[in-house]
């Protein structure tokens, strides 16, 4: 007996936009949850999501009576596998058509990869839907069943009310999830997160206090000439995906690509923890020296680093509609300018007077420079 008091609740309570839970896993277990309280036999839910993300293909959260909602990603090279090509997603997907198996009829089809393993399961019904955007852009919802009989026909138009709701909140929730993570992947975490939150006009950031981070790749400007555009590209993207991790595990962040290198910020609050962000700066460097070394391209690329700390604006600039939001200052200025100073000092590492105060006995003095818009020479060191 299916209870449609309940099932209408659920439906008033989905188009309202499920409030006041944003978070998708807890949306899916209460929907799901709440479907069995109902009376529809659920014991298998799973939603397929295409993101925009240079990573991962997309997500996918699935559902058990037993383990609730569990959200996993899928590779870029799912499309080619025959966990995809065999079962009904492209069909669902590309004719916006829905699939039903009843798995406890014999005559029921076996036509796809799936179908076995759901009957070797104990499953007896299942079936695949659509959901559809208001752009017309297209993922696909699961359905299945260990009811004996496998799901009633009030069951399947149950389900086929949920559908439209259900696609609202999804395309939400993708909307949200496609714009933190392409910002994320242009701008850095941070500075997506703050966008999101509504930093958007010009002058909107603050004063912080990080490590800087510089780094650039020895000889490039030879290597660049002697290769086409599209091996340049390659190399320096295969170069990044040694560099970058170590950033991110270290408690930094990218805060652009600089043709050839990129400038990353550890962010600390107060002097005691000064020490702590320029070591991990200096760590991940180490660590991306080790992981470029061990690589096929340690004996063709090497890279030079220049570590400074400081107070800086991080926020947006910008003209008319066109706007960055990066970090601004003389700290900044002087991290980009150590840069240089390592090329002309032929060293790979090298660090400002204020960083070398926390790197230890590793430091060591090799020269002094000027820098142009600072008074006097600068003492440089490595470590």
């Amino acid at each position: 007996m299916i209870d449609i008091n309940v099932i209408n609740e659920l439906i008033d309570w989905m188009a309202d936009g499920a409030r006041p839970s944003a978070d998708a896993s807890q949306i899916v277990d209460a929907v799901c949850a709440t479907l069995v309280k109902a009376g529809i036999p659920v014991d298998r839910f799973a939603l397929f999501i295409y993101t925009i993300d240079p990573n991962i293909l997309g997500r996918r959260f699935r559902w058990t009576p037993e383990e609730g909602a569990e959200a996993t990603t899928a590779n870029l090279g799912l499309f080619s596998t025959a966990e995809y090509t065999a079962n009904p997603l492209p069909k669902v997907v590309e004719q916006r058509v829905s699939v039903r198996r009843k798995l406890c009829d014999p005559s029921s089809p076996n036509d796809y990869k799936i179908i076995p393993e759901l009957i070797a399961e104990g499953f007896t019904d299942y079936l695949v839907q659509p959901i559809i955007y208001t752009t017309g852009e297209t993922n696909a919802v699961s359905w299945s069943s260990k009811a004996p009989g496998g799901f009633s026909d009030e069951a399947i138009a149950i389900l086929d009310r949920v559908n439209k709701p259900l696609a609202r909140l999804t395309e939400t929730y993708l909307l949200r999830l496609n714009a933190a993570t392409i910002l994320s992947a242009y701008v850095g975490r941070n500075s997506g997160d703050q966008i999101l939150r509504g930093k958007v006009h010009r002058g909107d950031g603050e004063q912080i206090d990080a490590a800087i981070l510089f780094t650039d790749l020895v000889d490039f400007t030879a290597m660049s000439d002697a290769l086409d555009g599209p091996q340049t590209v390659a190399i320096l993207n295969d170069v990044f995906d040694l560099m970058v991790p170590p950033v991110a595990d270290h408690g930094g962040e990218i805060l652009k690509f600089l043709g050839d290198g990129f400038f990353a910020i550890f962010p600390y609050e107060g002097e005691a923890a000064l020490e702590q962000s320029v070591l991990a700066s200096s760590k991940a460097v180490a660590s991306a020296e080790v992981a470029l070394a061990r690589s096929s391209l340690g004996d063709m690329v090497k890279f030079r680093s220049a570590i400074h700390a400081g107070r800086f604006h991080y926020g947006n600039v910008g003209g008319a509609n066109r706007l960055d939001f990066t970090a601004i200052g003389r700290p900044v200025n002087y991290a980009a300018r150590l840069l240089q100073a390592g090329n002309t000092l032929a060293c790979g590492r090298v660090a400002s007077d204020l960083a070398a105060d926390h790197l230890g006995d590793a430091a060591r003095l090799v020269g002094n420079v000027e820098f142009k818009g600072f008074e006097g020479r600068q003492l440089i060191y490595t470590y």
